[in-house]
């Protein structure tokens, strides 16, 4: 199951965020605010690619540390 770069929109591999690479990533919980392929500068996204970080960056903000179940409510993807 994937998070997602709430950054540059990137999906990893939640094993590889948690246990592989983990320094690799700003993060907080499920949120991660830069992964190791943002640019420098924040990329420049459409609308609504921008919508749906926001409402990824929300929702892995309501899961706290609740890293599996913010991962399986993005492998839905209903809510997105």
């Amino acid at each position: 199951m994937d998070l997602v770069c709430t950054r540059c929109g990137e999906p990893w591999n939640m094993d590889h965020v948690l246990h592989e690479a983990p320094a690799d990533f700003k993060r907080n919980g499920g949120l991660i605010m830069r992964c190791p392929v943002c640019p420098a500068k924040p990329p420049v996204l459409a609308d609504a690619e921008q919508a749906r970080l926001r409402r990824i960056a929300t929702l892995a903000k309501l899961f706290g540390d609740d890293v599996d179940g913010l991962a399986v409510t993005l492998a839905d993807g209903d809510m997105l």
